[in-house]
């Protein structure tokens, strides 16, 4: 096997096979200081999309590894396999189908103790399996869960496993956009991540109807961008975001304080994520109304409707909007697929027409808000995939649109002045933050922070 001792990965992958000590080498967090990060703040304009948005300017990318090289290992002189885990996948089964007897995976899985956890192999992963020369059996396996760390395992004595975490520089990116199509397209189609738009989704979701979406809306976001070897990997925490419509300003910026629930607020100083949430499904859109008049659209007669219909597609996670217990989980008739959950003595809500449960849903379960309790379907009385939502206040059914929910409590005192310093400064780097269209900066300037 070639190694080059002036590349990391090979070093890591080195002493983490040979070291006698045995233990796990981790490439950042601990172990290796990040010293000399710059947080640098920085955006560009959008391309010719229909939703305009200014996107991030990415880094100067870095030396990243060569084509042949990975994980360490130089695979010129390796074959590698690929095995894509599928459901009812037994790892022991693959490995014997990889040439090891079962004492040989016995001994494997013992030396994953304290090293990695069998169970979190997940389905449409890969198992990446690489043989040297003429061996009739591979000598290493690598499982890479995510950009961020890989796991290797020894297939032969002494059936080492190691974790290595990649090295992550994170960057502070802004970006801004103004509505011409809808939000979650003014960031995807731009190259913004699915992972950014549900991030301020949920800590703004409480405040915006993202439901009733207007062209001219527009939004500001500054939010940790992680880079591995130069190459953007994902996105971290949002640190503030405004969103305006119709010249309001809606606000969540992070401040995160021991003792406090919550870690997003308002320009108030309120939890930015309220007692309910708006709706039990993100990227839907509302297909029917609470409606006491409503014309069913499979029984053919009018018959009151006394929820709020979500659609999606089949699959989408429906999450819980608020902390409470499940009282019902089950199937019945025209509901199909259902749970119904207490949040307290006065409110309680009802999800239908799953295709299934999440897993661990059953009366008695204690679930958080945005916890994902099933997933859309159309069981029971439905004509396509959706979830319909009902909301009782005090044994009544209601419409949970039209309802003064109660607001949260904001923070006081001391934690209160200090969450105003914070806010303070990042309304300034918000307003450094211009709004762009087609490339084109909007005629208001923003204020340039000192």
């Amino acid at each position: 096997m070639k190694t080059n001792d002036k590349r990391p990965e090979s070093l890591l992958r080195k002493a983490a096979l040979f070291l006698s000590s045995g233990k796990k080498l981790y490439l950042g967090g601990s172990l290796i200081l990040l010293a000399g990060i710059a947080i640098l703040l920085q955006q560009k304009l959008g391309g010719n999309q229909a939703a305009a948005i200014s996107n991030p300017l990415k880094l100067t990318s870095l030396n990243g590894l060569p084509a042949n090289e990975r994980w360490g290992f130089d695979l010129d002189d390796y074959i590698m396999d690929e095995v894509e885990l599928r459901p009812g996948d037994v790892l022991g089964e693959i490995l014997m189908g990889q040439g090891m007897t079962y004492p040989q995976v016995n001994q494997l899985v013992v030396q994953c103790k304290d090293k990695f956890n069998i169970s979190s192999f997940r389905i449409g992963q890969k198992l990446h399996f690489l043989t040297q020369g003429i061996s009739p059996s591979p000598r290493y396996m690598v499982y890479e869960p995510s950009p961020y760390q890989y796991t290797i395992f020894q297939l032969q004595p002494p059936y080492e496993v190691n974790t290595i975490k990649r090295e992550v520089k994170t960057e502070i990116i802004a970006a801004s956009g103004v509505l011409e199509t809808s939000f979650w397209q003014a960031l995807t189609d731009n190259g913004l991540s699915d992972a950014l738009a549900d991030g301020m989704i949920d800590v703004l979701a409480s405040s915006v109807d993202f439901y009733h979406q207007k062209v001219g809306d527009r939004f500001k976001v500054v939010f940790e961008q992680h880079y591995i070897n130069g190459e953007a990997v994902g996105t971290g925490k949002i640190i503030a975001a405004v969103y305006e419509r119709d010249g309001k300003e809606y606000y969540a910026f992070n401040f995160e304080k021991e003792g406090e629930k919550s870690d997003y607020y308002d320009f108030e100083g309120r939890p930015a994520r309220k007692a309910f949430l708006k709706s039990p499904v993100k990227f839907s859109r509302i297909s029917s109304r609470y409606n006491l008049r409503r014309l069913h659209p499979v029984l053919g007669y009018h018959k009151a409707h006394r929820g709020t219909d979500y659609a999606a597609p089949q699959g989408t996670p429906i999450m819980a909007v608020a902390d409470g217990t499940v009282v019902e989980a089950g199937r019945r008739g025209g509901n199909g697929i259902y749970v119904k959950i207490r949040h307290d003595a006065v409110y309680q809500t009802q999800y239908l027409h799953m295709c299934r449960h999440a897993k661990g849903i059953r009366p008695g379960t204690r679930v958080v808000q945005g916890q994902t309790i099933g997933y859309v379907g159309s069981t029971g009385l439905a004509t396509g995939p959706h979830c319909c939502f009902r909301f009782w206040k005090n044994g009544v059914e209601v419409d949970h649109l039209r309802l003064n929910l109660p607001q949260p409590e904001p923070i006081k005192g001391a934690i209160l002045q200090e969450f105003n310093v914070v806010r303070d400064s990042l309304v300034r780097v918000l307003g450094n933050v211009e709004y762009r269209t087609h490339g084109r900066a909007d005629e208001q300037k923003p204020e340039t922070a000192p």
